[in-house]
């Protein structure tokens, strides 16, 4: 027989008052959950107490935020951007917008290419 460890009253009254739920998914289930709450930024635990309508913050906002910082970063990384010849600064273009493709048509007119295909 194993030795009963020794637990503070204050511990025993925590397990107490928060008891532990357990339930079995199947691997895809289980995959999705752990992906949505880390996608959303939040605890198994604050995800339940939402679905209840217990938790006072919403899951929409968190995935709007979430949202935001994913854009947020998907502009950084993937922005398309040259530098003006006069002043120095920074020229950010949308993809397809007229100074992008002004910038394409100039590009193909010039001869741009891989240093590659150009033979350097």
């Amino acid at each position: 027989m194993a030795k009963a460890t020794h637990k503070p009253p204050a511990r025993i009254r925590y397990e107490q008052s928060h008891p532990t739920v357990s339930f079995r998914l199947d691997r895809d289930t289980y995959t999705l959950l752990k992906q949505r709450l880390e996608d959303l930024g939040v605890s198994a635990a604050d995800f339940i107490k939402e679905l209840l309508g217990l938790l006072h913050t919403d899951i929409e906002e968190i995935k709007q935020a979430a949202w935001g910082e994913g854009y947020n970063q998907a502009v950084e990384d993937c922005e398309i951007w040259y530098v003006c010849s006069v002043c120095g600064k920074r020229i950010n273009m949308s993809p397809n917008d007229d100074s992008h493709k002004a910038m394409i048509g100039y590009m193909k007119e010039h001869g741009w290419g891989h240093t590659s295909c150009q033979g350097y």
